[in-house]
């Protein structure tokens, strides 16, 4: 299993981000977007310009991100 991250360079308003960061790319049935912001990306979803990539472990950048992952992991099933 692998890790699909995305780099948004630029908002759906056009909005250029100054200092892109790797987010957790998700697709859990509400469109593909950035884990943090909800920021859909892809061709038909926005007006983002992104970049996407796959690693095996790690990469992600954000700090927000990684906070809410971190959350995910503290509950006890």
């Amino acid at each position: 299993m692998s890790n699909v991250l995305v780099k948004i360079f630029g908002d759906d308003d056009g909005t250029e981000i100054d200092h892109p960061v790797w987010h957790l790319y998700e697709t859990d049935g509400g469109g593909p977007h950035a884990l943090c912001t909800g920021e859909f990306v892809g061709d038909g979803e926005s007006a983002c310009v992104f970049e996407l990539k796959e690693v095996a472990r790690g990469g992600i950048t954000c700090d927000d991100c990684l906070e809410i992952l971190r959350r995910h992991k503290a509950v006890r099933l």
